[in-house]
């Protein structure tokens, strides 16, 4: 029997929905405050009303170590340090850069790089994964070869799962679970921020946010409940619905469990992805491998049953199995609780000999409250209960679904969001759901995409790799949208293989998809046009 969860805690103003806070607006006055303590003068540290880009410095920006003086709210510790010998954080090549730790209460830790002579007047703060727990250096060893001054943070923990979210059994830790879910971000955005304007005596005049997987969900968390704290925001393969999709990520494993008594042979599971993709592969005009958009292919694993594989013959089980897997998450009456991974997608990462830790930390830690159960004795009622348990509990805190942006849009800020078809760990139809309620609340696509746009990668697993084209600038777009208002239509993306390029093909604004022209050379982008044939805002087989 679980522990009450959250007792007499549903009004706790930790879990109503928060105000939406101006942050930008306050930078110039903690940056005038910041510029007196460092011994700056005034009309160094409160810009105009429409500040110029800042140049890059010839000479140190500012005094570095005297960032350590400065004091912030709820900072209990901070350190400041010139490095120019080019490593740090066992990363390499680095410019010349002010290297600032500190230590926001109880234990959230947030690194900034500021860089001394390669500035570029702008801010980038970098998104983490999984459970986080580090800072994500090799991120903001990037940023900052750019040169951007870049932050990080490890949300406020630094266990390697997720059981950081367990206080004792039955017992959750509100305040890890809250710094991990939002808080850690809020504080990384004002403190970075802030040392930004001190160190170079005005804010940032452009500030992005960039993540993937949990920095996907952090970005649209910023969105959603601190508007005015980015200009731009990329979130790539967003962990959105973080409530339903963590728990459903476990439903391969239930699935085989319950209906095989345990994992389902690799091979019968790869041998359903090449099955469908040769079903449906020319669907979009051209055989390469790749489903532009799996929700057209309508192929049925029950058509395997009686093939040979490698490991023995595809049965009437296994084909229930892997439908399932496709079908997603379900109640025991049948409703559909949550997306299935995409047909083409590579089925090993949930379905594979070992369940995917993160949701079995979701569901032990988080939901059941046990650090000793057991998820091999969940059947499929217990499944159906922990995914209600689940959304009660986590929803509010962590969901990150709220599709009301208008804040944000309101700030003018942009948000651009992409998500690969073939991803093997986050549902994106998730992403695409997330999307269409953002469309309907804001009243329809075309206002919507004033300032959020959505970008499906056919064939890209999560966050990159995969069949498809998956190197692609998507953060240079952000860029150029906020910066010069080129809102990007078509982005051109590229298939790598052994260091030589060996495709190019557009990812098309949702809902286009790319269709092959019938003529040119199809391995190149430019034979292929974006085309609106299918989903709400079209008819399956129109152009």
């Amino acid at each position: 029997m679980r522990a009450a969860r959250y007792p007499d805690r549903p009004t706790s103003s930790r879990h109503r929905p928060r105000s939406r806070v101006p942050l930008r607006s306050l930078v110039p006055a903690v940056v005038a405050m910041a510029a007196m303590v460092l011994g700056a003068g005034p009309a160094a540290a409160t810009p105009g009303p429409d500040p110029a880009p800042a140049p890059a410095p010839t000479s140190p920006a500012g005094d570095c170590a005297g960032l350590a003086e400065l004091e912030l709210a709820e900072v209990t510790a901070i350190s400041a340090e010139l490095v120019t010998a080019g490593t740090s954080d066992d990363q390499t090549d680095l410019p010349a850069f002010c290297r600032v730790a500190l230590t926001v209460e109880p234990m959230v830790d947030i690194a900034v790089w500021l860089p001394v002579e390669t500035y570029n007047g702008r801010f980038q703060a970098v998104g983490g994964g999984g459970y986080a727990g580090t800072i994500s250096y090799p991120a903001m060893a990037t940023a900052l070869r750019d040169g951007y001054a870049t932050a990080s943070t490890d949300t406020g923990h630094s266990t390697p799962g997720g059981s950081f979210a367990l206080a004792a059994p039955g017992d959750l830790d509100e305040q890890l679970i809250e710094d991990f879910a939002s808080r850690s971000l809020f504080q990384l955005t004002e403190k970075a921020q802030t040392l930004v304007g001190a160190f170079y005596g005005m804010p940032a005049e452009y500030s992005y946010w960039n993540g993937c997987s949990t920095g996907g969900r952090q970005g649209l968390m910023l969105a959603q409940q601190l508007p005015d704290g980015y200009d731009g925001i990329l979130a790539g393969a967003p962990a959105i619905n973080w409530d339903r999709f963590i728990p459903a990520e476990l439903w391969p494993q239930v699935v085989m469990q319950q209906e095989l008594g345990g994992p389902i042979a690799p091979c019968k599971l790869e041998a359903a992805t090449r099955a469908v993709v040769a079903a449906c592969d020319t669907l979009d005009g051209v055989a390469d491998g790749v489903l532009d958009d799996p929700r057209r292919c309508d192929f049925q694993a029950a058509s395997l049953v009686g093939q040979p594989t490698d490991c023995g013959e595809f049965t009437d089980v296994d084909a229930r199995v892997v439908q399932a897997i496709w079908d997603g998450a379900r109640t025991v009456d049948g409703t559909r609780l949550w997306y299935g991974l995409a047909p083409g997608a590579p089925l090993q990462g949930l379905a594979g000999p070992q369940p995917f830790p993160i949701t079995v930390d979701h569901h032990r830690y988080w939901i059941e409250q046990d650090p000793n159960w057991d998820w091999q004795k969940l059947d499929y009622a217990g499944f159906e209960e922990n995914f209600a348990a689940s959304q009660q509990l986590f929803n509010e805190v962590i969901g990150t679904d709220d599709p009301d942006l208008s804040a944000f849009r309101h700030s003018g800020g942009k948000v651009l969001i992409w998500h690969g078809w073939n991803d093997q760990l986050i549902f994106p139809e998730g992403t695409i759901d997330y999307y269409e309620r953002v469309v309907d609340t804001v009243g329809n696509l075309h206002r919507a995409q004033d300032f959020a746009r959505l970008f499906m990668a056919p064939g890209v697993e999560h966050c990159s790799g995969g069949a498809g084209a998956d190197q692609f600038d998507m953060f240079g777009e952000l860029v150029a949208w906020v910066e010069d208002g080129a809102a990007p239509e078509r982005i051109s993306a590229a298939r790598v293989e052994d260091g030589q390029q060996v495709l190019t093909r557009p990812l098309c604004l949702y809902p286009l998809v790319a269709r092959y022209d019938g003529s040119g050379n199809p391995r190149v982008e430019a034979s292929y046009d974006c085309k609106r044939t299918y989903g709400r805002w079209g008819t399956p087989g129109h152009g």
